[in-house]
């Protein structure tokens, strides 16, 4: 299987949208996910619902060129603009992005279990937010974001923005190890995983797990298994249609419940969802 970490990668979507992926550097392959640029140069269609769903992942992003809005809960309209750098924290609901014309976003996913050694608060004061870099690094964020600018070209940007968080990497707490093994296990059984069988397994009570993915990863452990289930059911091809209805509901209470968490998520019924078209949210969900 190719490593898209590893090797340079290029997909092309509608509308002459396209990702680059890039190599992470070997000292921060256990923190970071992906590395990425986003670029388009022209509008993404009227028809399409732009909704990006939850990820589990936070995201550092400097967008070089364009401007973005960006709905978060419904309520929460962040604006983010030409060469700023912007830190999307876990969300519990789908993300609304708006902008258009000539674009370019330079990207970085973090493993949900390591962010927290780049970042100077605990991850649950970014939930649910866009922060700035000003908030995160104060005039640092300023010169990083010259030295982006000047650079202008994605891999070097690629680079040099990798080479500005390992300078920021503080080493692991104690229990990294834990929040990682709770992490993955989430993952592996695609959020299955009732949280208190995850407790026992890390030796430690429902409470303190609690606190340390409140810490570390920014959301609760209950809430990070909701979305990794909706993260998995959206992975399924073809989405949302017979006969994998059937598997979608197996990993629910019932089809009720399937449908609530769904349009918690999404903003959509799985009925509805499978109607629209959502190819800008899409390519975003696969970035992060």
């Amino acid at each position: 299987m190719v490593n898209l970490q590893a090797v340079f990668c290029r997909f092309w979507l509608p509308f002459t949208m396209k990702f680059q992926v890039f190599p992470i550097l070997p000292e921060l392959q256990y923190c970071l996910r992906k590395v990425w640029v986003f670029e388009s140069r022209h509008d993404v269609a009227l028809t399409d619902i732009k909704t990006v769903v939850p990820s589990g992942h936070l995201t550092l992003t400097f967008t070089c060129r364009g401007n973005y809005s960006t709905l978060v809960q419904g309520s929460e309209l962040y604006h983010t603009k030409e060469a700023t750098l912007s830190l999307i924290g876990l969300q519990s609901g789908p993300v609304l992005l708006d902008g258009g014309g000539d674009v370019l976003t330079l990207g970085v996913s973090f493993q949900p279990f390591s962010a927290y050694r780049f970042f100077p608060f605990p991850l649950q004061e970014t939930a649910n937010r866009l922060v700035t870099g000003e908030e995160l690094w104060g005039n640092e964020a300023n010169r990083l974001t010259d030295q982006l600018l000047t650079l202008n070209e994605p891999a070097l940007m690629a680079r040099r923005l990798q080479e500005f968080l390992l300078a920021k990497l503080i080493p692991a707490k104690s229990l990294e190890e834990m929040a990682r093994f709770s992490v993955e296990a989430l993952f592996r059984e695609r959020g299955g995983v009732p949280i208190h069988v995850l407790a026992q397994k890390t030796g430690y009570s429902q409470r303190h797990l609690h606190r340390i993915f409140h810490e570390m990863v920014g959301i609760s452990p209950k809430s990070f298994a909701r979305i990794v289930r909706i993260k998995h059911l959206l992975s399924v091809a073809p989405p949302l249609q017979k006969p994998h209805l059937q598997m979608f509901h197996e990993a629910f209470f019932d089809q009720a419940h399937c449908i609530k968490e769904f349009k918690a998520f999404t903003g959509y019924t799985p009925h509805q969802y499978a109607q629209k078209d959502n190819s800008f949210g899409t390519l975003f969900n696969q970035l992060k």
